[in-house]
């Protein structure tokens, strides 16, 4: 019996110590992948035109459809979403038959190491993609077990049926070293799935709430027909402040930012939540921000799209709208991107900062608190102008008016 306790102590000696040298293996102090940029407005461009052709409101059941993604645009969208979803930063490397994934999260701090490291190599089969070779840190993990792990979890997560009915639309994937193209079939339940868990049940509440406020607020000023967007938008997130503790804050200014913006820009909130057609609409009513209209759809815009999906994602649709405005739109406008990135300001503040934010209008908002001057701004550049006078969104002209516009809106007091 002794022999036997011996042995059993001394088994689970070695396997903690192996647990150790494992965990030390597999925890690095430098990231395999370091923060990449914000994708860039072309890539930003050819997504939204996908989308477009494969708007799912379009769709029949059953319709057989071909999407092809570039391997940079794939790049950079799950980038995107690993740093907003995950708080990671991931790579992708396509090859033929396959790809190279490599992510790379920050670890709270801890004796081992700074960094969780993966490297994985994946395959596309008949039966769809497949973990062909694994590494955590230094330690190689057999893929048959990897894929087992992340089945497993996936299996077990509130996602399962989402993801089970993604399985079953999906009828080939086919990987190049320049893109990937998938052939799925359309279910109208895969858009039901998505606004499911873009919007939780709790989020919905939150929103009709948010939506009451904002007709409310409209509905106190009266008959006006406008008014400037600091009278509405500084009270309703003064009025979140107050009546909030710390943790429910940033959700309430988030939700604000997201009705508000859906107010003015045109779009109808009830594309996500369908429940929404039965909510309260305020009266017409045209905001403005320095006596402009679209500045003020600028601004709430970017800010909703800070605060719901990050700040890179908002600094490169508001740079790929006046890419686009200048080639056969309203021409580009540093203006219009001051306001833009007023607005990403704010709408980061919401997220990162709710405590200061509720500090900063808690003595109430103007106009002037949340847009800068825009005097000598220049603005309706069609593209040959635009690419006459700056040379294009990557010339030193360009960047040193983008650095005006920076300068401009953190000298703000609420963004100092």
């Amino acid at each position: 019996m002794l022999r036997i306790l011996v042995w059993l102590s001394g088994s689970i000696v070695l396997l903690a110590a192996a647990a150790v040298v494992l965990a030390f293996q597999a925890v690095e102090s430098s990231p395999l992948v370091t923060s990449g940029a914000a994708p860039a407005p072309a890539a930003l461009m050819r997504a939204k035109a996908i989308l477009r052709k494969n708007d799912p409101r379009k769709l029949a059941r059953d319709e057989r459809r071909e999407i092809t993604i570039s391997g940079p645009d794939l790049d950079a969208l799950v980038a995107l979403a690993a740093r907003r979803g995950l708080q990671a930063d991931t790579r992708v490397d396509l090859r033929q038959g396959g790809a190279e994934l490599r992510y790379s999260a920050q670890l709270p701090r801890n004796p081992l190491g700074r960094y969780l490291n993966v490297n994985a190599q994946l395959g596309a089969g008949t039966d769809g993609l497949r973990f062909e070779q694994v590494r955590i840190g230094r330690v190689p993990v057999p893929p048959a077990l990897f894929q087992a792990a992340v089945t497993h979890y996936l299996q077990h997560t509130q996602f399962a049926p989402d993801l089970a009915l993604l399985a079953r639309s999906i009828d080939r994937i086919a990987i190049t070293p320049t893109g990937v193209r998938m052939a799925y079939t359309w279910q109208p339940e895969l858009l039901d799935s998505a606004r499911a868990l873009a919007i939780d049940p709790t989020r919905r509440d939150g929103l009709a709430d948010a939506q009451r406020r904002l007709v409310a607020r409209i509905d106190s000023l009266g008959s006006r027909s406008s008014a400037p967007l600091a009278t509405v938008l500084g009270p309703l997130l003064q009025e979140a402040g107050e009546r909030t503790n710390a943790s429910e804050r940033s959700n309430a200014y988030r939700n604000l930012l997201l009705v508000t913006a859906a107010q003015l820009s045109g779009h109808d909130i009830a594309l996500l939540i369908p429940e929404a057609r039965q909510w309260p609409r305020p009266h017409p009513i045209t905001l403005t921000l320095r006596g402009r209209e679209d500045l003020a759809q600028h601004f709430t815009v970017s800010a909703a799209l800070a605060a719901w999906a990050g700040e890179p994602l908002a600094n490169a649709i508001g740079l790929d709208k006046e890419v686009s405005d200048s080639r056969g739109g309203s021409g580009f406008s540093f203006v219009d991107l001051a306001a833009d990135r007023a607005g990403t300001r704010l709408g980061q503040l919401a997220v990162r900062d709710p405590e200061r934010l509720a500090a900063g209008v808690s003595a109430g908002l103007r106009d002037t608190s949340l847009l800068p001057p825009i005097d000598g701004l220049p603005e309706s550049m069609m593209a040959d102008e635009f690419q006459r006078r700056f040379g294009g969104v990557d010339a030193p002209a360009y960047k040193r008016m983008a650095d005006e516009v920076e300068r401009r809106v953190a000298a703000l007091a609420l963004f100092r």
